[in-house]
């Protein structure tokens, strides 16, 4: 697929990203991005992004500058979206890659954001893709009625740090092969069940080992549209496990799909890698 990737500059530029981002996540309330903050942010350092099918707006990327937790300064990548018939495409990581560009052009080597990690397509473009790392969970930051996508669930989300200057992220950006780490590592949460009834019989809080791997959905929004007591517990007990795992000095690296070590027959099956910090 051919699309185009710009920076945006005009005020209907910054309506264009309101409309894309209440069409994907089905805000019906007026909710979305303001483009006259967005409008203020582009001309002070932030970063606004556009991917283009010829002249159609397909996604985005929205971020502004903030303080991390030792006062240096970062971006805050507030929002992405992709039209839903243009993921899968390489949009979303055409447009990370360019949002680093940016900011290493600005000396800025962290940028933060945040996402659900029961997503699955998320969890694999902000790990294993670009090279993020988690090791902060917070718990329901936008309440449970967030869009259609997000209604149903506490709105739980891993805070990515993304060290943009590091050698991490740098072979990611140069396509290197990253191979799996921790194949024989010890799993947290004991799952039972195919791909839609899967679930989580019995978790552990008490490994030790330097590796640790924590099963997540295939699909949480599947799952919600035919389970959402299901997808609760998915919620309530992957919560508990990143939290004490996370306090114990552990941070995600990583987020493997079974299929791609064992074939596609095990394809369903999905985990963080979760290394103890040295």
């Amino acid at each position: 697929m051919v699309f185009a990737v710009r920076d945006l500059t005009q005020y209907e530029e910054f309506q264009q990203v309101r409309e894309v981002q209440q069409q994907i996540w089905g805000f019906t309330r007026g909710e979305g991005l303001y483009p006259p903050m967005l409008k203020t942010a582009a001309e002070n350092g932030g970063t606004i992004i556009g991917a283009f099918d010829g002249a159609k707006m397909i996604g985005f990327l929205f971020g502004f500058l903030g303080l991390h937790t030792d006062r240096r300064i970062k971006l805050c990548s507030q929002t992405m979206g992709i039209l839903p018939e243009y993921r899968n495409r390489g949009v979303a990581a055409t447009l990370k890659w360019a949002q680093r560009e940016r900011v290493l052009a600005n000396e800025i080597d962290l940028i933060t954001w945040t996402y659900d990690p029961l997503e699955a397509p998320n969890a694999r473009l902000n790990l294993r893709t670009l090279g993020g790392v988690a090791q902060v969970y917070k718990q329901n930051i936008y309440g449970e009625d967030f869009g259609a996508l997000g209604k149903g669930l506490p709105t739980d989300r891993f805070l990515v740090e993304w060290w943009i200057k590091s050698d991490r992220v740098q072979q990611r950006h140069d396509g290197l092969p990253m191979e799996p780490i921790g194949l024989d590592s010890p799993i947290a949460n004991v799952c039972t069940g195919a791909t839609s009834d899967r679930c989580s019989t019995s978790i552990d809080l008490n490994l030790d080992a330097p590796i640790v791997r924590v099963e997540t959905p295939n699909d949480l929004q599947a799952i919600k549209k035919f389970n959402m007591a299901l997808a609760q517990d998915w919620r309530l007990k992957t919560r508990e496990l990143f939290e004490t795992y996370f306090a114990r000095g552990y941070e995600a690296i990583d987020f493997v799909r079974a299929g791609e070590v064992w074939g596609l027959a095990r394809a369903a099956h999905n985990w963080y890698v979760l290394r103890l910090i040295e």
